[in-house]
């Protein structure tokens, strides 16, 4: 086992590990590389726990969960970042920034610096203080992986000007300072290097482990109700596409059945039934719970398709080539993406443009879903073609190498670094 490879890493997320996939695939890519690996994660969400808890017993790297659920050490917690919010507007320090923007900042801080590695990653900026100030106490490294564009995670709207201006403040501060940078998509990691002067990040995309995919591709799905349409993720909510994508079944011929998967946002199911009322798709949509992320694949293959609907509200989403198109590649389900930047150049790359929809034409995609679901030998190519993507280019045995050198990169360098160090302090004395 080379040097590097025997290092410490510290991953540290504001996160529930079962809430956040990426991170649990980085700590097994560098786990199974070699590497000692601690995440540094919280516990909030009553509602992810048992998904923690089905990873912690099979994971075979350590975790320290900072337990932040009590509700009025929250509010005290939530009351000082705002007092502290005040202060970085009035006198604009940076490190009130970094404090102020996420309560969970100053314990995954305190967190951070009580584990001794070679190298911190920081996932979100909320963590990147927390990482660069244990990587300083320590004598150490630290990186950034940015799962999304941050800067532009909201609207242009100066009702978000100061969240901005938190971020911008944060990531401009530490990311020169940053070992290296990853970024979830090519647009991403384009934008970060256009907005802050810093090298290309290195693109590691939300892909997963070929483990998880099923079996065998099938030419049809196999759900009770359809011809099916599939859509998940961990909150059913507003500015996802939903609206679009219950109007468009109401529309299509083929009268495809919509099944959502995940946790529905407060008030938001009665909403869908009203616009499915209103659509004519009332008895055609489908609210499933949320299950293990490890299981998104087998779950997705039951259905015929897949709907990437972003709606591009913000730069980030235009940006973003999520976990949701990853996972029905591996599953063999062809995804139906919205017309975005980051899913036109992705489906110019992988041949699939006959599957882009214009964001929000409800009309556009039903003639699409009829297309697709009303020809029975497009859709068995459509999945084969699907099937060969996530097997042969698409899943995280290919991609994990990229996030392994990385590291190795960086650790080595540093080990060399401080050897010619001390060969130096030798001679001298």
């Amino acid at each position: 086992m080379s040097r590097s490879a025997s290092a410490h890493v510290c991953i540290v997320t504001p996160g529930q590990i079962g809430s956040n996939p990426r991170v649990v695939k980085e700590a097994d890519a560098l786990h199974r590389a070699g590497f000692r690996i601690t995440v540094v994660a919280t516990q909030t969400l009553a509602q992810v726990e048992p998904r923690d808890r089905s990873l912690m017993r099979r994971i075979s790297w350590h975790l320290e969960r900072i337990d932040l659920r009590s509700k009025w050490r929250w509010w005290l917690r939530r009351g000082i970042q705002v007092s502290l919010r005040h202060a970085h507007i009035s006198t604009g320090i940076g490190w009130l920034a970094d404090v102020s923007y996420s309560a969970f900042t100053p314990p995954l801080l305190l967190a951070a610096m009580r584990t001794r590695a070679e190298l911190y990653i920081a996932h979100y900026p909320a963590a990147l203080p927390a990482a660069a100030a244990a990587a300083r106490r320590h004598g150490a490294l630290y990186a950034y992986d940015a799962e999304d564009f941050h800067l532009g995670d909201w609207p242009d709207d100066p009702a978000y000007a100061l969240e901005k201006q938190l971020v911008r403040s944060i990531e401009a501060r530490y990311l020169p300072g940053c070992a290296y940078v990853t970024a979830a998509s090519p647009g991403i990691a384009d934008a970060y290097c256009k907005a802050f002067d810093i090298d290309r990040p290195r693109v590691i995309l939300n892909v997963f482990p070929l483990s998880q995919s099923p079996p065998a591709p099938m030419p049809r799905g196999t759900a009770e109700q359809g011809p099916s349409v599939y859509w998940f993720s961990q909150t059913i909510g507003p500015g996802r596409g939903l609206e679009c994508a219950i109007r468009a079944v109401g529309l299509a011929r083929t009268r495809p059945h919509l099944y959502l998967r995940g946790t529905p946002a407060a008030d938001y199911e009665e909403y869908l039934k009203k616009v499915a009322v209103d659509a004519g798709a009332a008895s055609l949509i489908h609210i499933l719970p949320p299950d293990d992320p490890e299981k998104m694949e087998c779950l997705a293959a039951a259905y015929d398709i897949g709907l990437v609907a972003e709606t591009g509200h913000s730069k980030s989403r235009q940006l973003c080539l999520t976990n949701k198109l990853f996972s029905y590649l591996l599953a063999g389900v062809p995804p139906l993406m919205s017309d975005t930047a980051a899913h036109r150049k992705f489906a110019e790359e992988t041949f699939m443009t006959d599957f882009i929809y214009p964001i929000d034409d409800a009309h556009a995609l039903a003639c699409l879903l009829d297309r697709v679901l009303g020809d029975p030998n497009r859709l068995a190519v459509a999945r084969a073609d699907a099937w060969r993507l996530g097997q042969n280019r698409y899943n995280w045995e290919r991609e994990r190498g990229g996030l392994v050198e990385a590291v190795n990169r960086v650790i080595s360098a540093a080990g060399r670094s401080c050897s010619v160090a001390n060969a130096r302090r030798s001679v001298e004395l």
